[in-house]
C-alpha cells in the first residue's frame, strides 16, 4: 500500500470516527435514561411516553445497551485500524500528514 493510499484511509478513519463519537451519545443516553425510569418509577414505567411493565423496560435498557456496545466495538476496531495504518507509515511526514496522525490519537 502506497504512502498516498495509507494517508487516505487515515484520513476516512478520521471522519468516520469523529461522526462514532457523535453517534455514541445517542445511545449512551437512551441507557442513562433507561436507567433512570427504571430506577424512579414502581410497577409501570414510561420510556417515551409508552407504559411497560418494569420487566419490559428492563429488556428494553438492555438492548439500548447493547446497541451501546456495538458502536463502542466499532469504535475500538477502528481505532485499531489505524494504529496499524500508522505503523505502515515510513519516512518523512509532511506537517499536514503528522497533524492527522495527532488528531487521531486524539480519539480514545
Amino acid at each position: 500500500m502506497s504512502h498516498q493510499e495509507i494517508i487516505r484511509q487515515l484520513r476516512q478513519l478520521v471522519r468516520r470516527l469523529r461522526w462514532l463519537n457523535f453517534l455514541q451519545l445517542i445511545p449512551d443516553t437512551l441507557v442513562i435514561y433507561g436507567i433512570l425510569q427504571l430506577a424512579f418509577n414502581q410497577e409501570a414505567v414510561m420510556l417515551f411516553n409508552t407504559t411497560f411493565s418494569r420487566r419490559q423496560a428492563g429488556l428494553v435498557t438492555i438492548l439500548f445497551a447493547l446497541i451501546d456496545l456495538c458502536v463502542t466495538g466499532i469504535r475500538y476496531n477502528d481505532r485499531l485500524s489505524g494504529r496499524r495504518l500508522i505503523s505502515r507509515l515510513r519516512g518523512h511526514l509532511s506537517e499536514p500528514e503528522a497533524a492527522l496522525i495527532k488528531q487521531f490519537e486524539r480519539f480514545k
